[in-house]
């Protein structure tokens, strides 16, 4: 009873640092998807074997990620986290599966970009590692349908993966929602896909089947958005400017004809991407695509290596910081040093390369982040309430431990008692927190006696320690004594109800 109690406690949205979840202890927090959140976690008793992520469903009884596991199983692809486990997690409030996958230490490839200043041959060699991933998907008889930038990331070493396949599908697998539409991300919306909603908008159970050509479509839009710094018109209908994409339509504008540093070749393989046809996208073959971005890098000329973007203080699409292109090549010297002694075994411990790869991005000095401009902007609620505790917390073993989702293949981480979490801030009572001094507590904030495992009494509030991370900050996080806090809050507890 005493374990059932405490375990209540817990808030599934944010696990504490020291949980265990089946054979998988939480390190940290991730990220948060629309169908799960991501952690950081290790195998209990395998500790050597290095970092693996863990995607937690938000909503128990997720069946989205039974068949995010059955597709990642499935794909073989240096380019596609490995699934290593599934399991389901049980809570007081349901059961939650969960999946288990490499772990890989990235940045997203938007964010990638917005820090460097790219060649044409740079931006072949990232998409057609991408169109590798694409063509292995659906060789397994699957498709993505929601590729974008947010869902590529790009490793130290130049390594592109194509991750978060929650809202994947494979032929045979059951339809989980009513909607026409599948799942994804409207920018990203084929032209096809929106002449299917306007001719079957009124019929009650047809579905959109979404195809290797939509997955496509979507890579030319990343592609777009990535030597543009602004997305192609949009494929909405009554859109300013869609009418690009109606049936024999030219498409978009050449982006050469706005950024004359793109390679004719780069131009030419984007439209024929963005085609409005389906069939001129390769015939939906992601592996012929593969072959021509691969083709195009190796022959490319002099031209191919000219800088995409201009350099300088203006402000605007296709314009780097000099400041920043110079923290960015300052942390990718260090990152790549880091790598390299991880992939020769030099580091602290072994970490095989299986275990190196990690889905939904992920920046490993988030000091350069706070340098870079992003001072003003406030995360959400959540990553305010997921912190991370000192590794001497107690944990949970979850009562089942079934096979389920893992890093970033299917669909977007030693226990004695359990640990709490603290919920999150409602959105009112945040303000923004890079470098700022910790002082009173918030409204609401749990105040002495702070007796939650990891809470310390700070300044007459419950305020949790972010491990050993000193100052400067991350964006959420406040400082106190060069160290990093955040608080403590009642938990909160979240719908079980599933999404649409």
């Amino acid at each position: 009873m005493g374990t059932q109690r405490t375990l209540r406690e817990v808030d599934p949205l944010c696990l504490p640092v020291g949980l265990r979840i089946g054979a998988w202890r939480v390190m940290g927090w991730r990220g948060r998807g629309g169908y799960g959140t991501l952690y950081r976690v290790e195998q209990v008793g395998r500790e050597e074997a290095g970092p693996f992520a863990l995607k937690l469903a938000i909503y128990p009884g997720d069946e989205r990620f039974a068949r995010e596991a059955w597709l990642l199983s499935r794909i073989v692809s240096p380019h596609v986290p490995r699934l290593h486990a599934q399991g389901v997690w049980e809570h007081p409030s349901g059961a939650y599966p969960y999946l288990v996958m490499d772990w890989v230490e990235g940045e997203t490839l938007y964010e990638w970009a917005d820090r460097r200043n790219p060649s044409s041959r740079e931006v072949l060699r990232l998409l057609a590692q991408g169109a590798r991933a694409l063509a292995a998907t659906h060789a397994a008889g699957g498709v993505h349908r929601d590729v974008k930038g947010d869902n590529v990331l790009v490793r130290p070493d130049g390594r592109v993966f194509l991750t978060d396949f929650g809202a994947g599908h494979y032929r045979g697998a059951a339809t989980l929602t009513s909607k026409l539409w599948p799942p994804g991300t409207q920018a990203y919306r084929s032209p096809e896909a929106w002449a299917f909603l306007s001719a079957f908008r009124r019929h009650p159970t047809v579905h959109y089947p979404a195809s290797a050509c939509d997955d496509l479509f979507a890579l030319g839009v990343t592609a777009y958005r990535l030597v543009m710094d602004e997305y192609p018109p949009s494929t909405r209908p009554e859109d300013t400017g869609s009418e690009v994409w109606r049936e024999g339509g030219p498409g978009p504008r050449p982006p050469r004809e706005l950024n004359p540093r793109i390679t004719p070749e780069l131009d030419a393989l984007i439209l024929r991407l963005l085609s409005p046809a389906p069939i001129e996208r390769f015939e939906g073959r992601a592996r012929e695509a593969a072959k021509a971005l691969e083709q195009a890098a190796q022959g490319a000329g002099a031209e191919g290596d000219v800088p995409l973007f201009s350099v300088g203080d203006e402000h605007g699409p296709r314009w780097r910081s000099p400041g920043a292109l110079r923290l960015a090549a300052e942390r990718d010297a260090v990152a790549r040093q880091e790598f390299a002694l991880r992939e020769a075994g030099e580091g602290t411990r072994a970490v095989p390369e299986s275990s190196q790869f990690r889905s939904q991005s992920f920046t490993s000095v988030w000091g350069v982040e706070v340098a870079m401009a992003f001072l003003g902007l406030l995360l959400a609620g959540l990553t305010v309430a997921c912190l991370y505790r000192r590794p001497e917390v107690a944990q949970v073993t979850s009562d089942k431990d079934s096979r389920e989702h893992g890093f970033v293949a299917v669909g977007d981480s030693a226990s004695t008692t359990p640990a709490s979490t603290l919920a999150p801030m409602s959105k009112d009572s945040r303000v923004p927190a890079v470098g700022l001094p910790l002082e009173k507590p918030f409204p609401g904030q749990r105040t002495p006696p702070c007796t939650r495992y990891g809470e310390v009494e700070l300044r007459g509030g419950c305020w949790y320690r972010l491990g050993d991370a000193p100052a400067p900050c991350r964006e959420d996080a406040y400082e106190w004594k060069n160290a990093c806090y955040l608080p403590s809050f009642p938990t909160r507890r979240q719908t079980t109800s599933h999404p649409e």
